[in-house]
């Protein structure tokens, strides 16, 4: 039995790649409305979206990553009832910078998400902050800090599990990419 034509479609070549870092934004952004505030530790809460983004923009392409940071900012924009256009730019600028770290570290390498996870949150939050400041500086950035060290305890696992699911793409250029 053959599955649908659609169902071939969708699995095949790209588009079952696309899906699937759809699915994993999807999915990220249910497990943030549902067990962020439960896993909180102190001032740290844990950033399922951003951690998959941070993956995403390390094992695809800068548009890719674009893409990704677009839909993870909407998601998180409608779960926290704020300004949609900055939290839109700052994950889609932030993902789309991140996406070039390949051109430093080995995409392969088991703890090169552990910057792109660092680099990720700082850029992410630090636009969020200059388009919408909300609270005071210090509070924030002592918010965002302490995130971005639950988030890098977590990136690790959560990046092997998602190099299992969306594997690296294959280098175009050997010359420009680190391998």
């Amino acid at each position: 039995m053959q599955p649908h034509w659609l169902t071939r479609l969708l699995l095949s070549g790209g588009w079952a790649r696309t899906l699937r870092w759809l699915l994993l934004v999807l999915a990220a952004a249910v497990a943030q409305g549902v067990w962020a505030n439960s896993l909180r530790l102190g001032p740290a809460t844990p950033d399922f979206p951003l951690i998959v983004l941070a993956c995403l923009a390390l094992l695809t392409n800068p548009n890719t990553a674009a893409w990704a940071g677009f839909l993870t900012g909407l998601l998180h924009a409608s779960m926290l009832e704020q300004t949609v256009g900055s939290l839109i730019i700052s994950r889609t600028l932030a993902a789309t910078a991140v996406a070039y770290l390949p051109m430093v570290l080995s995409k392969r390498h088991g703890l090169s998400i552990v910057p792109t996870v660092a680099l990720l949150t700082l850029l992410a939050q630090g636009l969020l902050y200059l388009a919408a400041p909300s609270v005071s500086g210090s509070a924030f950035w002592q918010a965002t800090l302490w995130g971005m060290v639950y988030n890098i305890g977590l990136a690790i696992p959560a990046c092997w599990l998602i190099r299992r699911i969306v594997p690296p793409e294959l280098d175009d250029e050997a010359i420009l990419w680190n391998n």
